[in-house]
């Protein structure tokens, strides 16, 4: 959620723990569905090593649910993972 302020795209995150759900946007007035930027992170974040899925009625949120047996250190690094690759590819958008 820190994240939000630096990465305009990211119009919400919700979700519980572990299980996230990060909406990206292509304006954050409007808040316009940007499933592009989202299917290009997932493409992004599984040459990476991450899977995550897209789900929402756009297909512009990005699932995080990792198994409930992960270790600390797994989930910290998937998650830092998943954090460069939306700050990259949405400078880049």
């Amino acid at each position: 959620r820190a994240r939000q302020e630096q990465v305009p795209q990211l119009g919400d995150v919700r979700g519980r723990g572990l299980f996230l759900g990060l909406e990206f946007v292509k304006d954050p007035r409007t808040q316009e569905p940007d499933p592009e930027l989202t299917a290009a992170i997932q493409r992004r974040c599984y040459e990476e090593g991450v899977l995550v899925w897209t789900a929402g009625r756009y297909s512009n949120v990005l699932r995080i649910m990792p198994p409930l047996t992960i270790s600390e250190a797994l989930a910290h690094r998937g998650l830092d993972i998943v954090e460069h690759v939306v700050e990259e590819l949405a400078q880049e958008a």
